[in-house]
């Protein structure tokens, strides 16, 4: 009589099976890091895009674009003197920019969440325009007194609504114009530094949807930590006013 053929026992199975979920656990946790990494790699990448773009136009213009609301449907939204809001969004449709888009057309980061945008409100001579988004002021008060006042800082500890805690949290003290990705937890923000980014709230667009952004003139970039109450996955750059009139000198439209 052929031998009798002897299959895994339940032990035998359960023991397999915790290995394969193991070795197939430890394969899925580099795979899970390593998309998180390539989402902040592209989103890194498109805002230095979209700080080009923004350069580009005001070469082009002779003054940065205003915010997008979620009402303008992707544009630059203006007045008379400055823009509707000094913090909103990207101007995508303005610039140019190709992308994904919700349905009030905000340009949307590698975690669909809209890219925010800041411009400073400084009016150094006093005549009630925005400088560095009305054509014109910008040669008008003279590069020498042109005064941005966005501030990024390394920390929220300290801060004021219109500047860091001190020199040494100082990352730039004069930047014209903010563009912030709040990164893959941005329904959250649940640190100090995260909610700095994004204290206030504006909605109005066809979604319904009310979104979170910056409140003052204060940001914070830094490390990113998962440690809870420390969290921070924000992605923040900035236009250099060096650089930035350096571009307008060499494009004629400063001095």
């Amino acid at each position: 009589m052929p031998a009798a053929q002897r299959g895994f026992s339940l032990l035998e199975m359960a023991i397999v099976l915790l290995i394969v979920g193991l070795l197939a656990g430890g394969l899925l946790m580099p795979l899970s890091a390593r998309m998180d990494q390539q989402k902040v790699d592209a989103t890194r990448q498109q805002l230095e895009q979209i700080r080009q773009a923004l350069v580009g136009y005001a070469l082009a213009n002779d003054a940065l674009p205003c915010p997008a609301t979620p009402a303008s449907n992707g544009l630059s939204s203006t007045t008379a003197s400055g823009c509707t809001r000094q913090h909103g969004f990207i101007p995508a449709v303005t610039l140019g920019l190709i992308g994904n888009r919700n349905e009030d057309h905000l340009l949307l980061d590698a975690w669909g969440s809209p890219i925010r945008y800041s411009v400073t409100r400084s009016d150094s001579n006093g005549n009630g325009q925005w400088d560095f988004v009305r054509p014109g002021e910008m040669r008008s008060v003279t590069m020498a007194n042109l005064a941005p006042v966005l501030r990024v800082c390394t920390t929220a500890a300290g801060s004021t609504p219109t500047d860091c805690a001190n020199s040494a949290s100082t990352l730039t003290g004069n930047a014209p114009a903010a563009i912030l990705s709040l990164g893959k937890d941005w329904a959250t923000t649940a640190s100090a530094d995260e909610r700095e980014n994004a204290e206030a709230t504006v909605g109005g667009g066809p979604s319904g949807r009310n979104y979170r952004v910056a409140g003052d003139d204060v940001f914070v970039s830094r490390s990113p930590s998962s440690a809870p109450g420390d969290e921070f996955d924000d992605i923040v750059t900035w236009i250099s006013p060096a650089s930035f009139y350096g571009e307008m000198v060499r494009g004629g439209r400063l001095p």
